[in-house]
């Protein structure tokens, strides 16, 4: 069993949650992963969500977020009059999906692997180099890690944002962009020594492979 401790804040919303999530955040609220975006369709946070009811929703952030969303949604939410709660549930990235599921813990698939909601405290047993090592062999970027800030689509062009459920906080931009051209940049994993001396410098996530005995990680690249 693969175990990794995360370090994520998760929020309850219920009490017109669905309307206010398809305003405000870019992706429909049946997949996995979404996001909140500003009028410029930059990221404000990016998160995972769980419908567990019809108007009763569970999203999962990096923790180091929680006060600029916070300070995001105040007024959408006090508006819309919908009950925002942090719980108190520890979250674990379950690389190899061996982790037997308890009756009132969450699961939210990943590209690879899956997140695990748990109120108990589970043993990591995959070290930090392990994990950034997984995460680059299977793209899955960290939000403040790899990316911050930054136009939705340069890191993903489908995992956060649906071009199909209307609008939403960040629309116009994202949907032109998408519609009329392609994102500028793209997030991408490179080896350093394919990257150009600026390219490493900013690298993220940077990990020396064992297989190749060469070092990787993230890095924006320009789109030809």
């Amino acid at each position: 069993m693969q175990i990794y401790k995360l370090n994520k804040a998760v929020f309850s919303i219920k009490n017109n949650a669905a309307q206010f999530l398809n305003g405000l955040t870019a992706n429909t609220l049946d997949q996995p992963r979404n996001a909140f975006l500003d009028v410029h369709g930059k990221i404000i946070a990016t998160f995972d969500q769980i419908r567990l009811v019809d108007d009763h929703f569970l999203i999962i952030l990096e923790k180091s977020f929680r006060e600029a969303l916070l300070n995001h949604i105040e007024r959408f939410a006090r508006l819309s009059k919908v009950i925002l709660k942090e719980e108190d549930y520890r979250v674990y990235f379950d690389l190899d999906g061996q982790y037997r599921v308890e009756r009132e813990d969450f699961v939210v698939p990943q590209k690879k692997g899956r997140l695990i909601l748990t109120r108990r405290d589970l043993p990591s047993t995959v070290f930090d180099q392990e994990f950034t090592l997984f995460r680059l062999k299977n793209t899955i970027p960290l939000h403040g890690v790899d990316y911050n800030n930054v136009f939705l689509l340069n890191v993903s062009e489908e995992e956060f944002v649906s071009f199909t459920k209307g609008c939403f906080l960040g629309q116009e931009p994202v949907a032109k962009v998408h519609n009329r051209s392609q994102p500028s940049w793209k997030l991408v994993v490179r080896y350093e020594d394919e990257c150009s001396q600026d390219q490493k410098t900013m690298m993220t996530s940077k990990t020396t492979d064992p297989q190749t005995k060469r070092v990787r990680g993230f890095i924006f690249v320009r789109n030809p």
